[in-house]
């Protein structure tokens, strides 16, 4: 057996699916409960991945999980591609007919609670031999997934993705301004920008969440204070149900209540604004798997608005 043969023998499936885990899970203890196996199993498959390489594949974040390296995405993309077709060579041994298939979708968290749910039923029903593995993230992340094709197609607003992105619009939203129930706006039908100036505003901690919001304030003249800066969209619903500002979003909950029980209101922008699309995005190429191009078109008629 020649050293070649060796070295690529050195590699195992499991191994693969073990850091694949890891990384869409971004922690070695979720993706060990994912797979339901222990968490040093899956550390000592990265540990046995990175010294065939030679090179790191992740960057340990002390307390915050698992992150890839520049060189990391590079291999579990590859890797990714060798399961699936595993995974499809598999297939054909089943007794069902139908397509079959793995698709990775990265989906923006605020707009996760919404769609994933409702899709992931469609799809189960719609095409039963298609897996979607889905992975959430920050609206900057599904973008750098879908270009680092860590996952093939993703699900988030249009704020100015790359040019070798190719993107399918789901549906149209306007802006609404969130405030607490006992606030002056809540009385009100609608609200200019302007109006804003001055207010306490609660922005989502994510660049392109809040460069959007701050840039639509600026071009209706309306400079407001920044109160506070917080992860999470359920988190900035709190605050300002509590009365510790205002928000401007396009998310859009059938609930009029915050987690803690206190309730809000969402009202239109009276200014006429160009409408912001939810779209599902995917890596420009020449070619394109089936399964994903099948996929695509389930996600959208799972998630088009009548």
């Amino acid at each position: 057996m020649d050293s070649q043969n060796q070295d690529f023998r050195s590699l195992t499936l499991r191994q693969m699916a073990y850091a694949l885990a890891a990384a869409d899970k971004g922690n070695v203890t979720a993706a060990a409960r994912e797979l339901g196996v222990s968490q040093p199993s899956i550390s000592a498959a990265i540990a046995g991945l990175e010294a065939h390489y030679g090179l790191p594949l992740f960057i340990r974040l002390p307390g915050q999980g698992v992150e890839p390296t520049g060189f990391g995405y590079d291999v579990l993309r590859e890797m990714r591609e060798i399961l699936e077709r595993v995974d499809a060579a598999a297939a054909l041994a089943r007794p069902s007919k139908g397509e079959r298939g793995v698709v990775t979708l990265a989906c923006y968290d605020a707009l996760a609670p919404y769609l994933l749910p409702k899709m992931l039923r469609r799809v189960a029903d719609t095409l039963p031999g298609l897996t979607i593995r889905f992975v959430e993230g920050s609206l900057d992340g599904v973008a750098d997934m879908v270009a680092r094709e860590t996952a093939e197609l993703g699900v988030t607003y249009d704020l100015g993705a790359n040019t070798d992105i190719t993107a399918k619009t789901i549906y149209e939203l306007q802006p609404r301004i969130l405030c607490a129930a006992d606030h002056p706006f809540a009385l009100r039908s609608s609200v200019p920008l302007a109006e804003l100036g001055g207010e306490e505003l609660i922005l989502l901690d994510q660049p392109m969440s809040a460069q959007y919001v701050l840039g639509l304030l600026r071009a209706a003249g309306a400079t407001p204070n920044v109160a506070a800066r917080v992860k999470g969209f359920e988190l900035q619903r709190a605050f300002v149900a509590n009365g510790l500002g205002i928000a401007v979003t396009h998310t859009q909950p059938a609930a009029e209540l915050a987690y803690d029980g206190r309730p809000l209101k969402a009202i239109r922008v009276a200014d006429e604004l160009p409408p912001q699309k939810v779209l599902l995005i995917r890596r420009q190429r020449k070619s394109v798997r089936p399964i994903v191009a099948r996929a695509e078109d389930e996600i959208l008629a799972a998630l088009q608005r009548d």
